[in-house]
């Protein structure tokens, strides 16, 4: 059974948001969820899927690994105790059809240290261990860095490859580990026997685990969601990018682990990139 709905979230502003896309989209569920359906429409958030392929890219196209765009006139990131940073991810948000309060256009960028690659669970609100940068304007390329000999020894990188990106914008209910899934679906109605002997929350795990390489919408936890039992944390209410472990794709965190980067919403909005919480963990 399929149902259409439009989403109340956030809406498009002039230069903020994207193009004036219309979020109109299918809900489609499984049969399991048709006596929560209301609850999980309530939830829904938008999202922009990553589907990342292993190809050659220029310096200011959206990418895992490879170079990353930087002006001449500024120094590639290191971590606080001298280390180059691991070049994870950009962002060119011109190649992608975003939403408020996402960028409209500029370049985001993702470092992290070496130093986090060797712990099962790492966090942190401070960028002493990884950095997020962002470019609200693009230069020629004639301004820009173009060579990183320091970057051919990055060998335990988690991504191996040189990534193009695609994106797919897509919505998505609460997912299984986020902690606001309780203010959707009690624990009575998770624990509920179906028909064919599993619990409901059984079948969610099986559908709604949110990991995949994505923009917004709800993250994946492999332990627990960290903010939870934390006011201080609860106000890094927007996933801004999430990369997870994937064998074919070759990018693998630690022992199958997953990263992600979280922002409040209201700095989001106002492209403010210097307060972000990360959480990577692995198995």
């Amino acid at each position: 059974m399929m149902h259409t709905f439009t989403i109340n979230g956030y809406k498009n502003k002039k230069g903020v948001g994207g193009s004036n896309l219309d979020f109109s989209h299918s809900l489609s569920l499984p049969s399991q969820f048709e006596g929560i359906r209301t609850r999980l429409e309530a939830s829904t958030l938008r999202a922009i899927n990553i589907i990342p392929k292993i190809q050659r890219t220029q310096l200011t196209d959206s990418k895992f690994s490879g170079y990353p765009y930087l002006p001449k006139i500024m120094n590639y990131p290191k971590d606080i105790d001298g280390n180059y940073l691991i070049f994870l991810a950009q962002i060119n948000f011109e190649q992608v059809q975003s939403f408020y309060p996402f960028p409209s256009s500029g370049i985001l960028q993702f470092f992290i240290s070496p130093s986090l690659l060797t712990y099962q669970m790492s966090e942190g609100i401070f960028q002493h261990y990884f950095k997020v940068r962002y470019f609200p304007k693009i230069l020629p390329e004639e301004e820009l860095i173009t060579d990183f000999p320091f970057l051919k020894s990055f060998s335990y990188s988690p991504i191996k490859n040189q990534m193009a990106l695609r994106f797919l914008n897509k919505i998505e209910p609460v997912s299984a580990m986020d902690y606001r899934l309780k203010q959707y679906i009690s624990h009575l109605d998770l624990t509920k026997q179906l028909p064919d002997g599993r619990t409901l929350e059984e079948h969610y795990f099986e559908h709604f685990l949110g990991a995949e390489h994505k923009i917004g919408g709800y993250p994946y936890f492999i332990h627990h969601d960290m903010r939870s039992n934390s006011k201080l944390l609860k106000r890094y209410d927007t996933l801004l990018l999430q990369i997870v472990s994937d064998d074919e794709q070759n990018i693998m965190w630690g022992d199958s682990g997953i990263i992600k980067f979280f922002i409040n919403s209201k700095k989001l909005a106002q492209g403010d990139f210097s307060d972000i919480y990360l959480q990577a963990e692995q198995y």
